[in-house]
């Protein structure tokens, strides 16, 4: 009976540890970078206007899960002004002040593209355009809301945030999530990127499962995954914005992240 449990955990593990690495760092040829500020990101307010805005907006969404087209519309106008107004500075300066270490909450995600808008539409609520892909890392369109997720399984997420914790003194990024009857951590060294100066890329090489009885560590999952693609970079995930309270990110699969210091800052 053991042998069973361990067996059906291991492939649950399996498919999680694929959509977790989505979230840390979502097939269309492109990378996100952000556009020059125009009269469309005109928004009125100051920084801490626009965060509140923009925490008030992705309140109630479960994490972006039940964000209707117009929600989700919203959000994306209000974080190009964030990132228009404000934009983060390069990934070597963010490490070197240590602004980024420590844990982050996962409080919405959404492609940054909303499907079958024309193109007067996107220019309208987004900011952002890709260019120059990692080697060997896929980039193809993130679709789902509320959830993380790569290779086509989606891990929900809308029950409660997942979480992202840098620990800069190892030089390591991992994701914590909560499922019903497991917690999941996946994680991994990250190297600047050569390709974009606000680019973390991503080498996965850990994965722990806790389902209470049984702990399991699956580590040598990313040795099978590097024997089948050739690298264990899997991911990458670039920083736009940043404050002592609240982060967005944009990840290789066109998808937006709004991460936040506090976990109760948002109304699920």
């Amino acid at each position: 009976m053991a042998v069973l449990w361990k067996r059906i955990i291991s492939l649950y593990a399996l498919q999680t540890v694929v959509a977790l690495q989505g979230f840390n760092f979502p097939n269309i040829p492109r990378i996100f970078q952000p556009l020059q500020q125009s009269d469309v990101f005109q928004v009125e307010g100051t920084r801490q206007e626009l965060e509140s805005t923009l925490i008030k907006s992705i309140s109630s969404t479960q994490y972006g899960k039940t964000a209707s087209v117009e929600k989700q519309r919203e959000v994306l106008v209000q974080v190009a002004a964030l990132e228009a107004k404000y934009p983060a500075g390069n990934l070597k300066e963010i490490l070197q002040s240590g602004a980024i270490n420590g844990t982050w909450y996962l409080q919405f995600t959404a492609p940054s593209e909303i499907e079958g808008e024309t193109a007067e539409e996107m220019e309208l609520s987004s900011a952002w355009k890709i260019e120059n892909p990692e080697e060997n890392i896929p980039t193809e369109r993130f679709e789902a809301r509320g959830s993380v997720t790569a290779a086509g399984i989606d891990v929900d997420v809308s029950n409660k945030p997942a979480k992202q914790i840098f620990d800069l003194s190892e030089n390591k990024v991992y994701n914590e999530v909560v499922l019903p009857n497991a917690l999941v951590r996946v994680g991994g060294s990250f190297r600047l990127s050569e390709n974009n100066d606000r680019r973390a890329v991503v080498k996965f090489e850990e994965c722990k499962v806790d389902v209470g009885f049984l702990k399991l560590d699956l580590g040598f999952l990313f040795g099978i995954i590097r024997l089948v693609k050739g690298t264990t970079e899997n991911g990458w995930l670039e920083t736009t914005y940043l404050s002592d309270k609240l982060r967005i990110g944009r990840g290789n699969k066109g998808s937006l992240f709004v991460l936040t210091r506090d976990e109760g800052a948002v109304l699920p």
